[in-house]
Formats: structure tokens, sequence, C-alpha cells
């Protein structure tokens, strides 16, 4: 293991001592004891102090006071008139009121009912993502004693409640000011679990990372810029198309939407969702993926057989039903051609069409290539289907049952879903939401709600400052007010800031 590192070692009186490994000398250990601890909590705060030994920050500063009688110099260890003081409690305030700041701005406090050990939760999740546990030692190396294991736990069954989660819910709703004819994404992923035993709900299914342990689904609703509005879980087999309508509906009737327009991939999107979405009198944007090249673009060939497509070039394919004498569009796609996705989709076939090649003259073994055709009473490439995929390189469609939008407006509105994506992304490395440990059903949601809550948090801190949300606690984390004890009095202190952290802080929601 890497040096510096914190370990623990049993007494034995019974107690856990905690101590920092520096360095070996020969077979000798180098190390600081940094005290023992009795309970849960002392453990935290020993592990949070050795911590802050190790990134090197300084516990004790040099004041220089008048001098003292010896009585009293004797109280900070040395006599001296420059003894340093003892610090005797320091605070990550920067990035403390940072993150509260949001979490107000947000409306979660009030949604939580002012709940600390929630807010606590959240904090730590955006900090040093974690078990329910080790929250607590992170919250005691910014400065911030948490609550105890015992009372985190007793409080997760209220943040399991579909009462709870839907009241966070509806801070968030109100804050991206939900309404009619709002734009929604959605998206699905799945969040395995450290067990091979699964449950009626902890099931194995497909899973986006290829994992083989039980695993639940887990979808999310955000708007427009990636704010999550609502997360649930569901069985681990359950199909991704079977996920979105329970939850376009609880949103819909939350805030009695007639008119919603829900974007997502074609993952998403069965025949049947189609056709449940209109009849609701929602709307849809998805992407589509193409087999055949569309009529409407074998048409444009034909008449142009020696016209390249053109960068950022639309055509638009209507579907129309018939009814009697009387013709309706219900849905139209455009494609559009770009140029640098064709480039990276040409590289590719051509690639696969060399070792497609090299398979059939039996140079290379035959792999997986959709250019073998071994359907052909002698190994053959396929280059008719190389060519149609050439044909088709660089081409996206974007169906919509939105008539009324242009195809710059559908195109872009699709394009937001690397948003919801990216608070995927968030979930999984920043925010760590997997693997979970959870064993029950309502604590998988309470942990998910959790998630949710720091997700929103750190999305708010990221538009305001433009900064990554791992980066952004990197940096406020370093500036600590700290607290010094004089003659029995105490006084609060901080470093000065550097201008760029200083302007930066301008920038932050302000707690109240």
């Amino acid at each position: 293991m890497p040096l510096p590192r914190i370990r623990t070692v049993r007494t034995g009186s019974g107690a856990v001592a905690v101590q920092v490994l520096w360095r070996y000398a020969g077979n000798s250990p180098v190390l600081d004891h940094v005290g023992s601890a009795h309970s849960d909590a002392e453990l935290a705060l020993l592990k949070a102090k050795a911590r802050r030994l190790i990134e090197g920050d300084q516990l004790a500063l040099d004041f220089d006071v008048p001098a003292q009688p010896a009585a009293s110099a004797t109280k900070f260890g040395s006599g001296s008139e420059h003894s340093p003081l003892p610090v005797v409690g320091e605070r990550a305030g920067c990035l403390l009121d940072a993150i509260r700041g949001a979490f107000q701005v947000l409306g979660l406090d009030v949604a939580s009912g002012d709940d600390q050990v929630f807010y606590h939760l959240v904090a730590a999740r955006i900090i040093h993502p974690g078990s329910k546990f080790e929250s607590i030692e992170t919250l005691a190396e910014v400065g911030v004693e948490s609550a105890s294991y015992s009372t985190i736990k007793r409080h997760l069954p209220r943040y399991a409640t579909e009462l709870f989660s839907d009241k966070i819910s509806a801070a968030l709703a109100q804050h991206a000011g939900i309404g009619p004819g709002v734009l929604v994404l959605y998206d699905v992923t799945t969040l395995y679990f450290e067990t091979d035993k699964e449950d009626d709900f902890r099931k194995p299914g497909f899973s986006k990372e290829r994992r083989l342990e039980p695993q639940v689904t887990v979808g999310m609703l955000t708007d427009a810029t990636g704010l999550p509005l609502s997360i649930s879980a569901f069985e681990g087999n359950r199909a991704e198309t079977h996920t979105m309508l329970p939850m376009i509906r609880k949103l819909q009737e939350a805030y009695s939407l007639d008119d919603i327009t829900v974007v997502a991939d074609a993952g998403m999107f069965s025949a049947a969702n189609k056709r449940e979405v209109v009849s609701a009198g929602l709307g849809y944007i998805l992407g589509t993926k193409e087999r055949d090249i569309p009529k409407v673009i074998a048409a444009w060939r034909k008449d142009n057989p020696d016209t390249e497509y053109t960068d950022g070039q639309i055509w638009r394919q209507d579907t129309v039903r018939t009814t009697g004498s009387e013709s309706v569009t219900e849905s139209v796609t455009f494609y559009q051609y770009s140029w640098d996705r064709a480039r990276r989709s040409l590289r590719g076939i051509e690639e696969q069409v060399k070792k497609a090649e090299r398979a059939v003259e039996g140079k290379i073994p035959v792999k997986r290539n959709r250019y073998v055709n071994l359907k052909a009473p002698n190994k053959q490439v396929n280059h008719a289907l190389a060519d149609k995929h050439k044909a088709l390189a660089g081409i996206k469609g974007y169906e919509t049952s939105r008539t009324d939008l242009s195809a710059e407006q559908v195109i872009g509105f699709y394009r937001q879903l690397f948003k919801i994506e990216k608070s995927f992304r968030m979930a999984k490395s920043d925010f760590r939401a997997r693997p979970i440990y959870h064993r029950k059903q309502d604590s998988i949601q309470a942990h998910l709600t959790i998630v949710m809550a720091a997700i929103a948090c750190g999305h708010l801190l990221e538009q305001r400052t433009g900064k990554s949300i791992k980066r952004l606690v990197r940096t406020l984390k370093k500036y600590r007010t700290i607290e010094i004890e004089v003659n029995g009095q105490k006084f609060y202190a901080q470093p000065p800031l550097p201008p760029e952290v200083d302007q930066l802080i301008q920038r932050l929601p302000k707690p109240d």
C-alpha cells in the first residue's frame, strides 16, 4: 500500500489506536501515534486528524502574543512567550458554505424538514462518497460533527418513503420551473451489488457494465439542463422500455401537466411506448438507428447521383396516417449528415473490411466481423453490406411526434441528452452511486434519494462556477477556518484566500 497511510491497531484494553505510518527504516515502521478511540465517533475524529497530518495541514500556529505568566504559559506547552497556540477546532468553511448554500437554493432544506442527518449525508457524498459509516469520518475531516451511525440508520427508513422522495422531487421541480410545455430528459442505468445472492428486487439482467452480479435498473428524469427531477429503482431484469412511462405518469400527475415532451434514446421507446405517450397527450423526441437508407435520402441520391452530402444537410420524412379521406401526420423524422461523424464511421468500416479480407484469405482467424459472409458457399467479404453502411455513414435520425417543431429545434433538444448522461456519470463516478451494499429495497431507495440530492447540489455548483464538482471540492477543501484558544478565550482565523479562489467563492450560493 502507498505511504504515508493511516493504520489502526487494536490495543490490549480493547481501544483502537490510530497511527500514521510514514515510512519504513529498514524493517522498522516510522509512525506517529494520533490517539486511541473507544467509540465510533472518536475513531472517525482520530482518522480525520490523521488524514490532516498526512495532507500537511498545520495543527498549531505561531502567533506573536504578549508574554504570559509562567503558570499561564505552561498551558501552551513550552513556557515560551512565542509558544504555538493550540488549534482546538477547524472547519472547511468555504466548501461547507458552498454545499449548504446550494442545498438551500434548491429548497432541499425545507423539503427535508431541515433534517440535519439528511443534509450531512448529502454533503458527505459530495465531499467524499462512501458508505453511511464512512460519511461520519468524511464530515469529521472537514470539521462537522455528524450524527452517530445508529442515528443515521434510524433516519434511513424515512428517506425511503414515497412521501419524502416526492418532497425532494417537488423542490427540484419548483427550482427548475416545471410547467406546461416542459421538456424532460430520460435515461436509465444499472447499479450492481456486492453480493451474488439475488432476490425479488435485485436480479441479474442486462448490465451496461457487462457485470454478472445482481443489479437494479435505475431511471432518472431531468430538466433540459440536466437537473434531476426524479429517480426510481426497478427490478434488475425489467426492460428499459418498461421503466419510462411510470415515471412520466407520476410527474404528469404531480404537476397536472398535459404538455410534456420526453427526450430519450431509441432504446427507451418501444412501439407500444410511442402509442401510450401519444395517447396520453405527450410528445416525444428520440434518436433512431437506421438499418437501411431512408426513402427520402434514397430518393435524393437517385436525383443527385454525382453530388456528395454536405455537412449539416437535413432531410425530412413524414409518417402519415390516412383515415378515410383524411390524412394526418403522426410523426416526423429528420435526418442530418455530419462530416465528422461520417469520417469516424468510414474509418471503422474500412478497418473492418480489411480484417474481413484477411480472414477470408486465411491470414487471421474468423472472429466476429459483420463483413464476413459465412453463409456463402465459400467465405466471402460482404462488400454490399459495407457499401450500404458507407452510404449511411454520418447520417443520424431524429424522430418526433411534435410536428410543430423545426428540424433545428428537434436536433437541438435531442442533443441535450448528453446532460442527463453527464448526471449519470456524476452518480457513478463523482458520487459513487454504485456498487450498492444495501440489502433491502427501502434502503436502496433511500440511497438513491440521497444521491439525487447530491447530484442536484453538484449540478448547481458546477453551473455557478463552470468547474467540475470534483475539482471544486478539491480546491475549496484546502481553505479552512480555524478555532484558537488563548487564555480560555476562543478566536477564529482564516488564511488569506488567493484572488482566483476569492472570485470563485463570489459565484457560489451563500447559506442563510
